[in-house]
């Protein structure tokens, strides 16, 4: 995520990229209008989009956080890179948070309106804030539980009030609990109390329904855009009574006891893998560093730097000489764990690793529709498999190494014969 700042000329400027803020900053929270009238973050990045429509708002919003004695605010539309699908991720996944840590929170109504001449408290604007469409839209209900101070302006900048003046209009408008709107606990509010609350809100794309409940819901999930609202739904489901398991709850007090143990990335942790004889652990994360930690003491073996980018996947070679790590930067990287040394760089992005069991070839599934086998000893590329009509998303081999499965946003699983690299079935029986 990134955070703008409007600069003394007026113009708006992004930070880098930051993992966790450490400078108070305001967000803003509206209704997305269609794509061309949003300032994205091609446009800042760029100096453009002071054209579209969207501009006002930033602008609103970074001469209110001036006004409030905020240097720094942030504004979903143009503050993240959906081009990198682990960021799109990660600001998914960590939106509540963001929310929840705003020094403040202006709500932006679009469709709302006031008289300047006239004292606000004579105007008969209640009547459109009821009706707003800010309130039938699923990504705000977030945006109206998480933050501790929120403030409600209208298309014209004027303030209507916060979240506590308002709270009567609020819990009527919602049916949200007045002690919810007051930031009681979620664990308060049970599974079906808190999706009830986004029973008549509505998403442009179907999965952010389920998506935009995250936080609300406590629980993280991968993002993967194409699965439905169905599959989505059947995710979330499954997450929450995961976590809600009382033996899975003991479990995962034991993990945590690890993680105080297994401490030192300054960046979210994508993934861990197990090494094939257990006495080992990799992470990856955020901070751009792959570390490998001792599993019976819990120490810290060695940090893996080289990656410019977040690393979000990682796996050991059966035969455990050689780890692989994919990141952001476009490449996968072949370590030796023994010794830490980087032994290959393979150029080209990559969901996920896999090692063949014999260890002699790694599989890899770019962004584009095919499988990609290197070479673990040389580095070399040894086969393209062609033939899905879709972004491939996983890879498996078989226990004898000679076949090699496949899925796709296509919605087939594809067997492929590795000695020849020719495919040899198209499983199509899958839905969407």
């Amino acid at each position: 995520m990134r955070l703008l700042k409007l600069e003394a000329d007026g113009e708006l400027s992004l930070t880098k990229y930051v993992l966790y803020p450490t400078a108070p900053y305001a967000i803003l929270s509206h209704r997305w209008g269609p794509d061309e009238d949003e300032v994205n973050f091609e446009d800042l990045r760029d100096g453009g989009g002071k054209t579209k429509k969207g501009y006002q708002k930033l602008l609103f919003c970074g001469k209110q956080a001036a006004r409030d004695g905020l240097e720094y605010f942030l504004v979903d539309t143009c503050c993240i890179n959906k081009a990198s699908d682990s960021e799109l991720m990660e600001a998914i996944n960590s939106m509540f948070r963001w929310y929840c840590k705003a020094a403040t929170c202006y709500v932006y109504l679009a469709d709302v309106s006031t008289n300047d001449q006239i004292d606000l408290s004579l105007q008969p604007w209640e009547a459109a804030f009821r009706k707003s469409q800010w309130f039938s839209r699923g990504w705000t209900l977030q945006e109206l539980i998480a933050p501790p101070s929120l403030e409600f302006f209208c298309s014209n900048s004027n303030r209507l009030g916060d979240k506590k003046s308002l709270e009567r209009q609020l819990h009527q408008i919602t049916g949200i609990p007045v002690s919810a709107l007051r930031g009681n606990p979620l664990s308060h509010f049970s599974f079906d109390e808190r999706l009830s609350w986004a029973e008549h809100r509505e998403t442009m794309r179907e999965e952010d329904l389920a998506y935009s409940l995250l936080g609300i819901l406590e629980v993280s999930l991968p993002i993967i855009y194409g699965e439905g609202k169905e599959n989505a739904f059947r995710r979330l489901n499954r997450e929450w009574k995961y976590r809600s398991d009382e033996d899975t709850s003991k479990h995962v007090e034991q993990l945590g006891a690890w993680q105080n143990m297994l401490k030192g990335h300054s960046g979210v942790v994508w993934s861990v893998a197990f090494s094939p004889d257990s006495k080992l652990v990799a992470s990856t994360s955020g901070d751009m560093t792959v570390r490998l930690w001792e599993v019976a003491t819990g120490a810290l073996q060695r940090t893996l730097k080289g990656h410019n980018g977040m690393v979000w996947s990682v796996a050991f070679s059966p035969n455990l000489r050689l780890l692989a790590s994919a990141s952001e930067d476009m490449t996968v990287r072949l370590w030796d764990v023994a010794t830490g040394a980087l032994q290959h760089t393979l150029k080209g992005y990559s969901r996920s690793v896999v090692f063949s069991p014999d260890s002699r070839l790694l599989a890899l599934a770019p962004k584009e529709n095919i499988v990609q086998l290197w070479d673990t000893a040389t580095g070399d590329l040894q086969q393209t498999l062609e033939g899905h009509s879709g972004k491939v998303w996983s890879v498996a081999f078989s226990p004898d190494s000679k076949l090699l499965a496949s899925t796709a946003e296509d919605m087939t699983v594809r067997l492929w014969d590795m000695a020849s690299g020719v495919l040899q079935q198209t499983l199509e029986e899958h839905s969407s």
